[in-house]
């Protein structure tokens, strides 16, 4: 009963807020302690634990310290000159974006990826009109090409230790990881491509500028020039993206305690805490109006529905669902439905801590089975967690949102977000149906 009703809960909560512009997280609110305490008899001290104190410290510390760059204009010239490097070419954006996000995510940033790259991307992606939900796609699917990798990424890693677990030799362990990271990348670019071209014609529709504007449009974007409270700004933050990627991959590739400890504190929400405090003290920007813009609302969506999906965890809706996998499934449709059943997961938990433990070693029985490529079976289970990381109530959606300067956009990101959540996994299960990912198995 409270596992239905939970599912229920979460449908009411996002609907309440789309057609009855209620705030989502309230809602949520309001059903995880009617549930939690009534039908799963956890105390209201329970209930208030799972408050995401992490994801809502994350949200916090990156609008504190970049709504000083955003409100005194450096992040619009920022995003102007980065634009005009491209020669105005406004196409090249988010694959620009979708690189250096791949490369920043490589090196070891990993899950901060989005809190480290989203404001300078979202900056550069604004001046240019690029759609904001390109922008965080283009964030996220491209840090995951480079975090996911078997060397060094976290996730590339839990999916080649949990192959091993599953009995596999480790080099043949290491070539299949490897595959799995290659359908991971060409997924990715693929998924980016779609919505590039879907809101690329959208956007023509609408009346684009043309080529030749664009480069007329790129000496102007070139030229403009930053004053001294913004070049002090612009210091800030480029030393603050220094503390964060460079320690991290020093410790990586030269371990010592010394490098363990820099890196330890180069976390990027106190870098960010300080980084908002010198701005402050140096008055680049009024410190009352950085904080009234501070996304409550955002932050309260985000972590009221958090705490209803953990209500429903508690419930065991991850282990119904996880069941399904045990019951009778054709042949010709196991990708498809192991994509989607990784998908519906990851709505509700962690792709590496959950999903891919829950569901790797049942793939070994299942490939042998239905004779299909264990590689490919892999890689549905992992792209079908990944497929749902734009979700606004994961940590990766959640961090791209927070790094959009505009308050308005950012409050409209959200809704669109779900939408593309949604839409994703489909992608995913049509590219598992059409045997692609067997091209690297």
């Amino acid at each position: 009963m409270a596992l239905i009703l939970c599912v229920a809960a979460i449908v009411i909560a996002v609907a309440a807020g789309e057609k009855l512009k209620l705030n989502t997280g309230v809602t949520a609110m309001f059903f995880a302690f009617l549930i939690g305490y009534f039908l799963l008899g956890k105390s209201v001290e329970e209930v208030i634990s799972y408050w995401p104190v992490d994801i809502m410290f994350y949200l916090l510390s990156i609008s504190l310290f970049f709504n000083y760059a955003a409100l005194n204009g450096t992040m619009e010239v920022l995003g102007r000159k980065m634009l005009g490097v491209l020669g105005g070419r406004r196409a090249l954006v988010p694959w620009a974006i979708t690189l250096v996000c791949a490369v920043v995510g490589g090196l070891g940033a990993g899950a901060s990826t989005p809190a480290i790259v989203g404001p300078f991307a979202f900056s550069m992606a604004l001046s240019s009109g690029i759609n904001p939900a390109l922008t965080a796609l283009c964030i996220l699917f491209g840090n995951l090409i480079g975090s996911n990798n078997p060397y060094n990424g976290y996730g590339g890693i839990i999916s080649k230790n949990l192959i091993l677990a599953n009995g596999v030799d480790p080099e043949l362990a290491h070539a299949m990881s490897n595959r799995i990271w290659l359908n991971c990348s060409l997924m990715c670019v693929v998924v980016i491509g779609v919505f590039f071209a879907y809101y690329m014609i959208k956007d023509r529709k609408k009346g684009a500028g043309t080529a030749e504007a664009e480069k007329r449009e790129a000496a102007e974007l070139s030229s403009c020039s930053f004053s001294p409270k913004q070049k002090l700004t612009l210091i800030i933050l480029l030393a603050a993206f220094v503390l964060m990627v460079v320690p991290g991959v020093v410790k990586m590739w030269f371990p010592s305690p010394f490098w363990d400890t820099v890196a330890g504190i180069c976390k990027p929400q106190m870098v960010m805490v300080v980084g908002a405090l010198l701005c402050a003290v140096l008055r680049l920007g009024k410190e009352e109006e950085v904080i009234r813009r501070v996304p409550i609302h955002t932050i309260v969506m985000i972590s009221g529905v958090y705490m209803l999906i953990e209500i429903g965890v508690q419930a065991g809706l991850v282990e119904q669902i996880g069941q399904l996998l045990q019951e009778t499934v054709p042949a010709a449709i196991v990708p498809g439905v192991i994509v989607l059943l990784a998908a519906a997961l990851s709505f509700f938990s962690s792709t590496t801590s959950t999903v891919m433990p829950l569901m790797y070693p049942l793939v070994p029985q299942l490939a042998a089975a239905v004779g299909l490529s264990p590689v490919a079976l892999y890689s549905c289970v992992f792209l079908g967690g990944l497929s749902t990381d734009v979700s606004p109530f994961s940590t990766g959606g959640a961090l791209a949102i927070a790094g959009c300067p505009d308050p308005k956009v950012k409050d409209q990101l959200a809704s669109r977000m779900i939408g593309c959540s949604l839409a994703i996994p489909f992608l995913v299960m049509a590219a598992a149906q059409l045997g692609l990912f067997n091209l690297a198995g």
